[in-house]
């Protein structure tokens, strides 16, 4: 019985790793919704760390790598959708210290993008509105200051 429990919890988080790489919280709440006891989601968790399945840095970095080719964000908000992914503080300032593109750059280029619909509007509202964009990215204050002031 204990065996074909978790061979079916094994199942079940081979499935969602086919589908995308999952934190270990991630995969952990996943099994416990499906109705898997605490005993069993520890063995599946152990037995895909073993196997290297699981590696919460792999996945801090990967996520970083796809929010930025898909839709670029900044650090603070990059922080927290890991953070609600589980992974620790230090893990995320490893993984975003390697994501290699300059937050600034990154802001920049989006800002340059976005200023084009906003150019019809009086400067002081296409301002306010560059400047609340940027920050629902997750860009840093300072930085969102210094791009809006030059532009």
């Amino acid at each position: 019985m204990k065996k074909d429990k978790t061979e079916r919890a094994a199942a079940y988080a081979y499935r969602l790793f086919s589908i995308r790489p999952r934190s270990e919280k991630e995969l952990k709440d996943r099994l416990y919704k499906k109705g898997f006891d605490h005993k069993t989601a520890q063995r599946v968790i152990s037995l895909l760390k073993e196997k290297k399945i699981i590696n919460d840095v792999k996945f801090a970095k990967l996520w970083i790598e796809s929010r930025m080719r898909r839709n670029p964000k900044g650090d603070i908000l990059l922080r927290r959708e890991l953070r609600d992914k589980g992974i620790s503080g230090s893990l995320i300032d490893k993984a975003l210290s390697e994501k290699g593109e300059n937050e600034s750059h990154t802001a920049r280029s989006i800002a340059e993008k976005k200023i084009e619909s906003l150019k019809s509007l009086p400067k002081q509202k296409a301002r306010k509105k560059l400047f609340d964009f940027l920050a629902r990215r997750g860009f840093r204050f300072d930085i969102i200051e210094e791009i809006v002031r030059e532009i």
